[in-house]
């Protein structure tokens, strides 16, 4: 019962936030400025934290900003969104500074991802796994605290590759994912696939059963 409740509310959550994503493009479309995939990254980010703070439960907080390690005296890179449980050692109206003991989650959000990004750019033709969202991971993981998670939102997803090997790859370089579109590679489209699949693999789902057991 609670999985069927949990895709249910996925699927749902998915749309959502999908018709937020696509104002923004369209909104853009009709501006006559130059369009800046800055501003548009900013804005999908405050999406999808909104959506994410609202399954959070109460004594966690959610914010960009960076994590201090008091071990290593080391300080991370920039996050996109830090769960964090208690009071932040720094708290300003749109960042926060927070030990590394109270990580629970460090979000990387993206607006779409695509081939590069979870494969590695290509140099001669050849692949390199330990760039894109990979170098990123790499960058931050020593600041998520045994028992955090790592974890990947992206709005679309965008590969030519199937999907047992897209879901591999994003095994292999993030603890947890959220893929609201996925957008469905020609050789799949041929076999009859809808061009695109919402909740890809179930995944805000259970992003959302994840975030309501937070403790």
């Amino acid at each position: 019962m609670k999985e069927e409740l949990y895709r249910s509310l996925g699927e749902a959550k998915c749309e959502e936030l999908a018709k937020k994503s696509w104002s923004l493009w369209h909104m853009l479309k009709l501006s006559d400025t130059r369009k800046s995939a800055q501003v548009g990254g900013a804005v999908r980010e405050g999406i999808a934290k909104d959506f994410i703070r609202e399954f959070l439960p109460p004594g966690f907080g959610l914010k960009s900003g960076l994590v201090f390690d008091a071990t290593s005296k080391k300080i991370s890179p920039q996050c996109d969104a830090i769960i964090y449980k208690g009071v932040p050692l720094l708290e300003f109206t749109d960042i926060v500074v927070v030990e590394k003991e109270q990580v629970k989650a460090i979000f990387e959000i993206k607006a779409w991802i695509d081939q590069p990004a979870i494969f590695g750019t290509k140099s001669r033709g050849v692949r390199d796994p330990n760039s894109g969202l990979a170098y990123e991971f790499k960058r931050r993981k020593d600041f998520v605290p045994a028992g955090a998670k790592y974890i990947l939102f992206a709005f679309e997803l965008h590969s030519g590759y199937l999907d047992a090997e897209v879901l591999k790859r994003l095994e292999e370089i993030c603890d947890s994912y959220a893929i609201v579109i996925r957008r469905e590679p020609l050789a799949e489209r041929k076999r009859g696939k809808e061009p695109r699949v919402t909740n890809f693999n179930s995944s805000v789902s259970r992003l959302i059963e994840w975030l309501r057991n937070l403790s």
